[in-house]
């Protein structure tokens, strides 16, 4: 490598020139056009002349600002398309807003977000995984290669001509056995998950076998590629010989499905558990589909720092010959269990069927301020009432909108193999009485429960996701009346039931009751709001209007009261808007909705507006919020 780096496009393979930046730049020549990978610090941009094609779209692979700065240069004096990595989108497109918003001062995760671009970058187009491009005459495909960062991803393409594939990588390796730098995989305190998505990484182009590797920092591969990539996996297992967490996660294959009937299949190892119901068609049914172990990083509420990868799917075409998820069903709106539908969707051209309850929560993500809502749309191929008898490839299944862990979840059953199954989603957990008493975190072990002597029903609800005083009554209910055989649920082994699982579930729902009637004014003439205290809430959330344009939200209010109420509602703005008010009847304790207009004033990003509750005179203050952004090019 020359001490000086020259200010000049270089050829280092056929068809693939390189600028030496900050980090390298790449050219991928097809025949109508350059396509440009990673950005540097934009000092390549006055220099496009020299590239024997124009270029005609720029990929960046990962955020960080040595390789995406000079993207807004790229964007404002060439007017070059940007396509970024699909769940760091908003890491270039609202750089200033991530920086204004993220936590600087007790920071225990120490995912490198503070590298991200001080500049806005204009978004065209999004890089999803496995998704496939034609750029200036090129075919390209989207590899996911986490590691430096968990959205990070590479770019294959076969360069006309020589037929050559290569592979554009980020910072997946830096040189046989390396990585270019290692603080960056530390997405947590003091362990390196991203070390086991590195090895994944290197797993995935060992599989691929591309005929060039070009590294972001570091020097082309071309020659004995697969020794290199198995190095890197060395490197890294060695990396995290002492972390307990990422040792237990590196280099083990993936466990297969667990077959639980001949026409049933559940995930082992997921950060959710999925079930697989396969047709006589051999195509099959998936209920919830969420993040792999290795994908999922951190539980940290930022997009960016979140991934979904595909899993499973290859395991049990081997067990179970599937070629393909036909339908799948969520068993509640929360990420881990659906974050892996758009990629269902897309790849296998997946139906999403969805509980009436929650399917526009699934849908139109930005409406919401629910816990746990993943960011993409889910678009619902079907509603799914409760009682409704659905058939699909020869089985035929039932749905009953449920709430506890969530108001927002429903429980599925259906018959095969001569068993009677339910999916419970996240209901029902259970503990050991011993772990109970003890204040240990002691959770069940084993493919399946059968002896439930020793067991106790434990918490699981989210008071902001709407639980109820009867959520576990009402679902208690239907599992009595449907009593399966089997229960499948979404962090937990096979349940195979009995007289005692049923008396279990009984013996939850008056724990709950009683505690919460204990804790809070839940009596008959109380004053209330629920036990999750949610007087109302406004959808969409997140409201965009043009300045001085006038809008409306969705104000779902409940009636505090024993006896029929009326409910006045104004909406709070800032000076310059103005906000409307509506009054509306409400039948006891029940919930209403009603629309109240909104004019959006000057030119403001998320400007919160409050709710504002009056019941039969008595005031209540400000119940719930929204933010509503008045003009610009996003909300």
């Amino acid at each position: 490598m020359p001490d000086v780096y020259v200010q000049v496009w270089e050829t280092v393979a056929p068809g693939v020139l390189r600028w030496r930046d900050a980090c390298n730049v790449y050219a991928l020549l097809g025949p109508d056009g350059a396509v440009i990978v990673d950005a540097g610090t934009g000092a390549w941009v006055p220099h496009v002349a020299q590239l024997p094609v124009r270029p005609v779209a720029l990929l960046c692979t990962h955020f960080f600002r040595d390789h995406a700065a000079g993207a807004a240069r790229a964007a404002r004096e060439l007017g070059l398309p940007v396509l970024v990595p699909e769940r760091e989108v908003e890491l270039f497109r609202d750089a200033v807003e991530h920086h204004r918003g993220r936590q600087t001062w007790i920071v225990y995760t120490n995912h490198w977000d503070h590298f991200a671009p001080v500049e806005d970058i204009p978004v065209a187009g999004l890089l999803r995984d496995h998704e496939r491009l034609s750029l200036g005459g090129l075919e390209l495909e989207v590899l996911p290669l986490p590691g430096a960062t968990i959205g990070q991803v590479g770019v294959e393409a076969r360069m006309p001509g020589t037929g050559q594939r290569v592979a554009c990588v980020g910072e997946t390796i830096h040189s046989p056995g390396r990585v270019p730098r290692v603080a960056p995989l530390q997405w947590s305190y003091s362990g390196c998950p991203g070390a086991v998505e590195v090895w994944s990484s290197a797993a995935l182009l060992r599989r691929r076998g591309p005929d060039l590797l070009l590294p972001s920092l570091g020097e082309p591969i071309a020659e004995g590629i697969d020794g290199a990539l198995a190095a890197l996996q060395g490197s890294m297992i060695r990396l995290v010989a002492d972390d307990p967490e990422a040792s237990g996660w590196i280099g083990e294959p993936e466990p297969a499905p667990l077959q639980v009937s001949d026409h049933v299949w559940t995930t082992r190892v997921a950060s959710s558990a999925s079930a697989f119901v396969v047709g006589r068609s051999g195509q099959a049914m998936a209920i919830d589909y969420g993040y792999h172990h290795w994908r999922q990083g951190l539980l940290a509420p930022a997009p960016h720092r979140r991934r979904m990868g595909l899993h499973t799917i290859d395991a049990l075409r081997e067990v179970a010959g599937v070629e393909r998820i036909d339908v799948a069903i969520p068993s509640h709106y929360h990420d881990d269990h659906v974050a892996g539908l758009p990629l269902l969707q897309r790849l296998h051209g997946t139906q999403v069927w969805g509980h009436r309850g929650f399917a526009e929560l699934l849908a139109d993500p930005s409406g919401s301020v629910f816990p746990c809502t993943e960011p993409t749309p889910i678009p619902v191929a079907r509603l799914l009432d409760d009682d409704e008898d659905v058939a699909w490839d020869g089985i035929r299944f039932r749905f009953a909108g449920a709430s506890g862990h969530t108001r927002f979840e429903q429980l599925i059953g259906w018959e095969v193999d001569g068993i009677r199954y339910a999916y419970t989603g996240d209901q029902y957990g259970f503990m050991s009485r011993v772990a109970m008493e003890e204040h240990r975190a002691e959770w069940l072990e084993g493919d399946a429960v059968t002896d439930w002597s020793g067991l106790r029903g434990t918490n699981n609800h989210v008071y902001r996701g709407g639980a109820r005083l009867d959520s576990y009554a009402a679902s208690a209910r239907w599992l009595h009346a449907w009593h399966p055989d089997i229960v499948l649920s979404g962090h937990w082994p096979v349940f195979h039931t009995d007289d005692r699982f049923f008396a279990l579930l009984d013996e939850r729902t008056e724990r709950y009751e009683a505690a919460h009637r204990t804790a809070m004014p839940l009596g008959d003439a109380d004053v209330h709001f629920e036990v999750d205290a949610t007087a109302a809430w406004l959808w969409p959330y997140r409201l965009h209007l043009a300045p001085g344009a006038v809008g409306s939200l969705r104000a779902t209010v409940r009636n505090p009261f024993p006896h029929v109420a009326d409910l006045a509602l104004r909406l709070v703005v800032p000076d310059g808007w103005t906000g409307g008010t509506a009054t509306i009847a409400a039948p006891a304790r029940a919930e209403v909705t009603v629309e109240i207009g909104i004019q959006a004033g000057a030119v403001a990003r998320r400007v919160p507006v409050a709710l504002e509750l009056v019941a039969d005179g008595r005031p209540f203050g400000q119940v719930a919020e929204a933010l509503v952004t008045a003009g610009g090019d996003r909300w």
